[in-house]
Order: structure tokens, then sequence, then C-alpha cells
């Protein structure tokens, strides 16, 4: 195919300014990179916070261009890869950028915790374009039984659930409690259903409660200040899975949890929240935080939504609509998750 020379994409020019369509050029992949054609990319809650300049980027960081749950097909490698990979194949550009490879997380499996990792969308441009560059090291196919609309939230969303879930006791017999039923909550609620527990859904919203019931949650409860006593009453959780933004959330995961609980902290609160030394002594809970996922929690996370076709609601846009979408999230004003379709344009 002939590659064009410039291209559409959604750049922040500046820290907390709206995003901007611009025509840029194409970039060109060196030894060990490819360049991607993309198909789809989906708009997540960090975009969001991007946008807004909520992570303090250093000036030097812009221009930028957002987005890190896109898929496309391989259309150009660089000269002199090595790869096993073929202009044509589909492949993901996730958060994840590259890692140092050598460091003991990224021996060890745990290549997201890599103090010189980068990611996609921050260190590198995203996938908010027509092309995009991905390193070939860190390459994932797109399984066939998987459609790029649907799938492009997998690549952050749903993969941040799976992560996160499978470093837990999950098992059948186990009582996952949800809190915060949004798009990442829903993968939440089906990757745990498929693992055979029971899930408790925990949000304010009822409109989102009810789409967690859709999703296959066996028991829903309000949010609020005896959400905790409620979930305890059905016979408490043994794991607690938090993706509300809010250190409220707490007190709820205080009274809910049976002893020797695990507690995963996914979304970003950066409150502190009145963690008793004593409580988790004596519980024998285990409290820790999850981000993302790995190149392996890909394959395998990407293997297994392809066999148990997690699919949430998809509101698809052009690359065009990228900043509508972006306020439509910050209104909490999206019932499952928004995805850039780039044939729309």
């Amino acid at each position: 195919m002939t590659i064009p020379k410039t291209m559409k994409a959604a750049i922040a020019e500046a820290s907390g300014a709206p995003l901007v369509i611009r025509e840029v050029a194409v970039p060109e992949p060196r030894r060990g990179q490819f360049l991607v054609k993309l198909e789809s990319c989906g708009v997540c809650h960090s975009d969001l916070h991007l946008r807004n300049g909520d992570e303090n980027l250093p000036d030097e960081m812009y221009p930028l261009i957002l987005g890190h749950e896109g898929i496309g097909r391989i259309v150009a490698i660089g000269e002199g890869t090595e790869t096993t990979l073929s202009p044509g194949d589909r492949v993901g550009l996730p958060w994840l950028y590259d890692t140092c490879l050598d460091c003991s997380p990224c021996l060890t499996g745990a290549e997201t915790f890599c103090t010189h990792q980068h990611a996609r969308g921050i260190h590198y441009h995203g996938a908010f374009a027509e092309y995009a560059i991905l390193e070939s090291r860190f390459a994932c196919t797109i399984p066939d039984g998987i459609d790029p609309l649907q799938g492009a939230p997998l690549l952050c969303a749903g993969l941040t659930a799976w992560s996160a879930l499978r470093k837990t006791e999950l098992r059948p017999g186990k009582t996952v409690m949800v809190i915060g039923c949004g798009g990442l909550g829903q993968y939440a609620i089906m990757i745990a259903k498929a693992h055979g527990a029971t899930v408790v859904a925990v949000d304010r919203d009822p409109a989102k409660l009810e789409e967690a019931r859709r999703r296959g949650a066996d028991h829903l409860v309000e949010a609020g200040p005896e959400a905790g006593a409620k979930v305890k009453e059905l016979g408490g959780a043994d794991i607690a899975v938090n993706f509300a933004p809010t250190p409220a959330v707490w007190k709820t995961i205080e009274q809910a949890v049976n002893p020797m609980s695990d507690i995963i902290a996914i979304a970003l609160v950066h409150d502190p929240v009145p963690l008793s030394m004593m409580w988790l002594i004596d519980g024998g809970h285990r409290v820790f935080g999850s981000s993302v996922g790995s190149r392996q929690d890909l394959r395998d996370f990407l293997a297994f939504a392809a066999r148990a076709k997690l699919a949430i609601d998809i509101e698809t846009i052009p690359l065009s609509a990228v900043n509508h979408a972006l306020d439509k999230l910050q209104a909490g004003d999206v019932a499952g998750r928004i995805c850039i379709d780039f044939s729309a344009d």
C-alpha cells in the first residue's frame, strides 16, 4: 500500500488545552519498530487527565498525541528489524510503550513497575492519529475473534481489570466486590463471573448498577455510608476492586471485606485513606495497587477475551469528535466505553 506523507492527529498543544486536529507528518519506523495504520482507538480516563493537565507534564513534552488503546495493521517495518510479524498483521498499541527489559521487575514478569518504562501518549506519541509507531518487542497480535472497535478498550480498561484480578485468589466460591461500574468495572464483573465468582457491584448511579446486572453481577448495592454493611449482610467480600476515584470508598471496603481479603487499588486517588494497621493485622488483609498489565498479561487476556466474548456497550466516534468524547467522560455520561473509528472521518 502507498503510505501518505501526512496524517490527521488529535494533538495536545499544551497542558490543560483542548485537543486540536492537525495535519502532521507520518512517522517513519526505525530499526526495531513498526508503522501501524490505526483502525480504532479507545478513549480512556487517563486521556482525560492528560488533556486537563492533571498529570503536570513539563512544557517540553508538548505538543503530544494522546491515546493508548489502539488497534491497527502493520504497514511498514523498520529496516533491519528482526520479527516474525508481517505487513497486514493486526496489532495492539497499549499504554506500555517500552521498558528497559533488564531490571528486576522486567525480568520477573512485573515490567509495568519498571522505573524506566515509557507510556504511549505521554513519553511517546500515542494512537489518536491515523498512523503510529509500535516497538516490535512490545507488539501483541490481536486474535481474529476480536473486532477492532470492541477490542480497543481491552488494551487498557480490560487489561487493567484482568491484571488486577489475576493477582488475587480469584476462583469459584469467592465473592468479588466491584466498586465503580463504568467500563473498567464492567470488565471486572465479566472476568470475575467467567472465573466462577459471585459478584457484588457497588455504584452510586442506578443506571450503572443496572448495567452491572446486565454484565452478570449477582448483587447490586448503592454506594453510600451503609454500602459496606449491606455487602457484609450478603456474606462479605473476599476480593475488593476499587475503580471509583474517591477516598470515600475506604469505609465501604473496611466494612465489607472478610478476613484475609485481597483489596486492590486501581482508581487514581491521590488523597490518603485512614488505614488502621491493627485492622490490617487482625484481618490478615492484603492491600496493593495494580496498574495496566505486562505483555504476557495482554497476550493471555486477549486469548481469554476472544473466547469469553467480553462485549460492553461501545460508542463509536470519528477522530474529529475526540474532545466531545473526553467531555462526556468528564461529565460521567458514558455507560460503557468510547472508541474512535478511523474509517468514520
